[in-house]
C-alpha cells in the first residue's frame, strides 16, 4: 500500500476515535452512504484533503471538503479544539509515514487547513446558535399568544361600569 493510502487509513481511524466505540464502528464499517451519510462524508472529505495536501492545495476543493466536516463537527457541539484536533493529528501521522515528503511544506499546509477549518467551524456554530435563539423566540411568541387567548377579557369588554 502506498504511503498516502496508509496515511489516509491511519487518519480515518484517528478521526473515528473521537466517537463512542459503537458509533465509531458504524461510521467506519457501514459502506452505504444513505445509511451512513456522516461516515461517507468524513471518508470522502479526508480523502480530498489528503489529495490536496500532496498536490496544489486548491483552496476551493479544500474549503468544500472542510465545510462538510465542520458542519458535522459544529452540530456535535464539541469545543473548537476538539473539533479541529483531527487536523493536528494528521501532522503526527504524516511525520511517521511520509519519510521523503518535505515536512516544512506539509506542516505549513496542515496549518492552513486548520485556519480554514476554524473559520468554517465558527460559521456553523453561529448558525446553530441563531437557529436555537430563533426557536426560543418562536416558542415564547406562541406561548404569549396562547396565554392571551386564554386570558379573560379586559375590564370594558366584560361589561363593567
Amino acid at each position: 500500500m502506498e504511503s498516502k493510502e496508509l496515511i489516509g487509513e491511519a487518519w480515518f481511524e484517528r478521526v473515528l476515535r473521537a466517537y463512542p466505540p459503537q458509533g465509531a464502528k458504524f461510521l467506519g464499517t457501514e459502506p452505504d452512504p444513505f445509511r451512513n451519510p456522516a461516515g461517507h462524508t468524513i471518508r470522502q472529505a479526508l480523502r480530498t484533503l489528503l489529495d490536496e495536501l500532496y498536490q496544489d492545495m486548491d483552496r476551493d476543493r479544500v474549503t468544500q471538503a472542510l465545510d462538510s466536516l465542520m458542519q458535522i463537527r459544529a452540530v456535535q457541539g464539541v469545543a473548537p479544539s476538539l473539533a479541529l484536533e483531527f487536523l493536528f493529528q494528521l501532522k503526527e501521522i504524516v511525520r511517521a509515514q511520509a519519510g521523503g515528503a518535505d515536512w516544512d511544506l506539509m506542516n505549513g499546509r496542515i496549518d492552513d487547513l486548520a485556519l480554514i477549518a476554524f473559520d468554517l467551524y465558527m460559521k456553523y456554530r453561529e448558525r446553530t446558535y441563531e437557529a436555537r435563539a430563533n426557536e426560543a423566540r418562536r416558542r415564547v411568541f406562541l406561548l404569549g399568544r396562547r396565554l392571551m387567548a386564554d386570558a379573560p377579557p379586559a375590564w370594558p369588554e366584560r361589561g363593567g361600569r
